[in-house]
């Protein structure tokens, strides 16, 4: 009888357990669903001007996605382009795109060869430089001619400054301004800088197994010339060990960015299957070789001879050593344009529009006032 009752009392505290899980799972899964449509409706555009468009463009012979947003269709028009290679994150916009979309009409493209779009083409992956560059160009011209513009501001994030940079080398008139938030300057040697500044903080801390692991890896990478001698698993290791040195707390945390990317309203489950791939290092390099062995090994932006011939902002986050702050600092006072400003933002990281989204957009907001891309500016056209 006592076997009996003991069993019975150990299905019953498991079916107590599993009811629990149930319930604590159905919780956050209402919870998600509710700040979805709550986002939904803070963000949702419904002045008599705005634009609020998520589409697919024709460009380089196949449709790409693209987001426009804004509250006045007639105000300047900001273009963004992500990071990766090949890592959109419109999806967050939500996050920190609001106050730039009161005064501009912002547009958000995922690029060739990953995301959306690759989802759309699943036959055209690993694209070239200038596969991508010429992409860059259709998009200009199209929002050029739809917003009866000039010229645009282009935004690149990370590798997207390496397509911004090449792009504006190959068609300088039609950009009007050009913010850099995590400047590519030399990427491998952004890689070792980093790593070197880690094996620093860790022999201080006395972790002298890791600093000599990171130093180890500084010397393989400094002997490696090509993307076909890269070790891949080497470099996997040596970012995640140089960043528990290096990240700062202040920075979005991996939770809170998967937090905000599930309640966001344009959150989809292409976008859920695009991100558990890229997150591997290993896939991402695989899959885009062509730009991985051009951001890595052929990059170079002294190719512009440092002369911008428009404003030019850098954004960065004192505590980014993906592209490292003191090289964006050494490449900007190298920097000749007609006006040109670097903005460090506290306790944020790599991604500071994702930090600290308010800072972020008033830097960009007073930068593009001061040099009179501004709406109150595109009012007076």
């Amino acid at each position: 009888m006592s076997i009996w009752i003991d069993d019975y009392g150990r299905k019953g505290a498991g079916m107590g357990l599993i009811l629990v899980v149930v319930c604590a799972i159905t919780a956050v899964l209402i919870s998600i669903v509710a700040a979805r449509f709550r986002n939904a409706a803070l963000t949702r555009i419904t002045a008599a001007h705005g634009v609020q468009e998520h589409a697919y463009i024709t460009l380089g012979g196949i449709e790409q996605y693209v987001q426009i947003r804004g509250e006045d269709r007639r105000n300047p028009v900001i273009l963004w382009l992500h990071g990766g290679p090949e890592f959109p994150l419109t999806y967050m916009t939500g996050h920190y795109q609001a106050e730039l979309e009161r005064d501009y009409t912002v547009a958000v493209w995922e690029q060739r060869g990953c995301g959306r779009t690759l989802h759309r083409n699943p036959n055209v992956s690993n694209p070239t430089i200038d596969e991508l560059l010429s992409d860059v160009d259709e998009l200009v011209d199209h929002l050029r001619k739809r917003f009866d513009r000039d010229a645009i501001i282009l935004v690149g994030q990370s590798w997207g400054t390496v397509l911004a940079t090449d792009y504006i080398r190959r068609h300088p008139r039609k950009v009007a301004a050009y913010i850099g938030v995590g400047q590519v300057t030399e990427f491998l040697q952004g890689k070792i800088l980093a790593a070197q500044q880690a094996a620093d903080r860790a022999r201080a801390k006395g972790n002298i197994r890791n600093a000599t692991a990171l130093i180890r890896g500084v010397e393989c990478l400094r002997a490696t010339k090509c993307l076909g001698q890269l070790d891949v698993k080497m470099l996997e290791n040596m970012v995640i060990t140089s960043m528990k040195y290096l990240r700062n707390k202040a920075e979005m945390s991996g939770v809170r960015q998967m937090w905000t990317a599930l309640t966001s309203p344009q959150m989809r489950g292409v976008d859920v299957k695009w991100f558990l791939f890229a997150s591997n290092a290993r896939n991402i390099i695989e899959s885009q070789r062509n730009l991985v062995d051009y951001m890595y090994f052929r990059h170079r932006i002294e190719d512009l001879k440092c002369r911008y011939p428009m404003p030019v902002c850098f954004i960065q986050g004192d505590s980014d050593w993906i592209t490292p702050t003191p090289m964006v600092r050494d490449y900007y006072a190298t920097v000749v344009a007609e006006r040109k400003e670097m903005v460090v933002i506290q306790s944020a990281g790599h991604t500071p529009f994702l930090d600290h989204p308010q800072r972020f957009c008033a830097a960009v907001k007073e930068f593009l006032t001061d040099c009179q891309c501004g709406a109150s500016q595109a009012a007076s056209r």
